[in-house]
């Protein structure tokens, strides 16, 4: 037991300088994944670089003492608990081993223990919430490169001024095939994955690849609600998507993980709620100030064309002549 609680004390003490470290490298390699998502047409989530050079500042201030509170207090409770160890090897070979050194070899654990509470603490008081802020950042910034990584295999075709927000993997449950679902500042998105056999023999397929269909490729403001919840008895977290009735596209049910859920609900609303559009106009430098809507008209027949328009449609049909009537953006 006593040996135990001895190597206990020794990961503690080496944790707490790992803690150190780990924050050091998470932060000091942020700046270059941020870029590298920043070239791969990521526009949103424009708080990354400020928040990401607002914590380095404060680490760059904070950090000398941080440090000092581990190396001035670190070595002498290593050395400490390697007594122990020493004490506790001795114990197991010596059949004589009194009962009060036993107790003794526990006083000297307590107090130890009671040292290395006192460092974390003190760590912990010192860093305050530059960990948890990190955390956040760090978060952000792999939801992003989730996002790339999925989408730079896509089967669609990106859209002039057209940015990845979130893509998640998704299966959708009524056709019980896998995939992909993408929102973007312009279009909600869901392929599918395929197995294609590229080469048979005798009747067995020697060599296979997958590849993604796009089966659902509409405005994002098509959408009409998207919830939360079970998506089947033995599935866990899922959504249920209904588009516009005029999208003819019936009710989808995609079983997912309850974070990616979540985070489809948290980027849909950043995007109908304005606020994606605002980031990337930011980025742009242009305007995004709603003006008085222009009547669209077809330019051949000269019909009116009444129907909904959807955030982040392009272009429309005449429904008199069939016309694509493009839409100003």
């Amino acid at each position: 037991m006593l040996s135990g609680r001895a190597m206990s004390l020794s990961s503690q003490i080496a944790q707490i300088s790992r803690r150190i470290y780990s924050t050091e490298e998470l932060l000091n390699g942020l700046p270059a994944r941020i870029q590298q998502i920043r070239r791969m047409n990521y526009k949103v989530l424009t708080n990354l670089e400020k928040d990401q050079s607002a914590l380095s500042d404060r680490w760059a201030s904070m950090g000398p003492a941080v440090k000092e509170i581990v190396n001035a207090n670190t070595p002498f409770v290593s050395s400490e608990i390697k007594g122990l160890e020493s004490e506790i090897t001795q114990r197991r070979m010596d059949t004589a081993y009194q009962v009060d050194r036993l107790a003794s070899a526990e006083m000297k654990a307590t107090a130890i223990s009671s040292r290395v509470s006192d460092i974390s603490s003190k760590v912990s008081g010192a860093m305050g919430d530059v960990e948890s802020r990190l955390q956040q950042i760090n978060n952000d910034v792999a939801v992003a490169e989730r996002t790339i990584s999925h989408v730079s295999n896509a089967s669609f075709q990106w859209k002039e001024g057209e940015s990845p927000i979130l893509s998640v993997p998704a299966k959708d449950q009524k056709n019980d095939l896998r995939g992909f679902l993408t929102l973007t500042n312009q279009r909600f998105l869901y392929e599918v994955e395929k197995e294609v056999v590229l080469k048979k023999r005798l009747f067995i397929a020697t060599e296979k690849k997958k590849v993604r269909e796009t089966v659902v490729d509409k405005p994002i403001g098509a959408v009409d609600n998207i919830t939360k919840g079970r998506v089947g008895l033995l599935a866990g977290q899922g959504l249920y998507i209904k588009l516009k009735p005029q999208t003819g596209v019936p009710e989808m049910k995609l079983d997912t993980s309850g974070e990616d859920a979540d985070l489809v609900l948290h980027f849909n609303g950043f995007i109908t709620t304005g606020e994606a559009d605002r980031e990337i106009a930011s980025v742009q430098g242009t305007n995004v100030e709603k003006e008085k809507p222009v009547p669209v008209v077809c330019p051949r027949c000269g019909a009116p064309y009444i129907d909904e328009i959807f955030r982040g449609q392009t272009a429309v049909q005449c429904r008199y002549c069939s016309t694509s009537i493009p839409l100003q953006r």
